[in-house]
């Protein structure tokens, strides 16, 4: 009997409406917190929170878990408010950093002021959430936040245009690589 199989119930005719058995992919992201020796609150069953280190600042990641959808969803949140006026030029940034994105996209969230990379991950059926895949949705999000936190500053702070701003930090990140 292979692994997968002694994790998951296989659906015979009987337990066709079964749900399967997995492990809470939430674990998992509390697993690789631990071998990465990341900072971490696990808030609960669904939700734990990260703290990665990047070259520009500390980002904190937030994954949930969501059962009745079986999604896991992944949250990086940009510290900081921005200052009055600047709203149309951010949002203008982030649709030009999300047309980069493989996967995943920015949002800014008007209510908080927040900048915000979002990415979810389906696991539809009982798929088992692998560590490789938990790598891969933090890379991702590191990986993007890493272009677009020095981009947001250029605009909030150096009063760049989205596109110079994008130019400027994409050039900052090659140098600092």
């Amino acid at each position: 009997m292979s692994y997968s199989d002694q994790r998951c119930m296989r659906p015979n005719p009987s337990l066709s409406g079964a749900a399967p058995i997995r492990t809470n992919p939430v674990d998992v992201f509390e697993r690789l917190a631990i071998a990465e020796n990341y900072d971490f609150e696990r808030l609960d069953y669904s939700e734990i929170h990260l703290s990665v280190n990047g070259a520009w600042c500390d980002h904190d990641v937030s994954v949930t878990w969501n059962a009745g959808l079986e999604q896991v969803q992944i949250f990086l949140v940009f510290e900081g408010r921005t200052p009055g006026g600047r709203s149309d030029d951010i949002c203008r940034l982030m649709s030009l950093i999300n047309e980069r994105l493989t996967a995943g996209h920015f949002d800014y969230w008007e209510k908080n002021q927040a900048l915000v990379y979002r990415n979810t991950l389906s696991l539809r059926g009982g798929a088992a959430l692998r560590t490789e895949q938990a790598m891969d949705l933090i890379a991702l999000a590191l990986d993007a936040a890493e272009r677009g936190y020095p981009a947001c500053q250029y605009v909030i702070w150096a009063g760049k245009s989205p596109e110079d701003a994008l130019t400027s930090a994409l050039v900052d990140l090659a140098s600092h690589a």
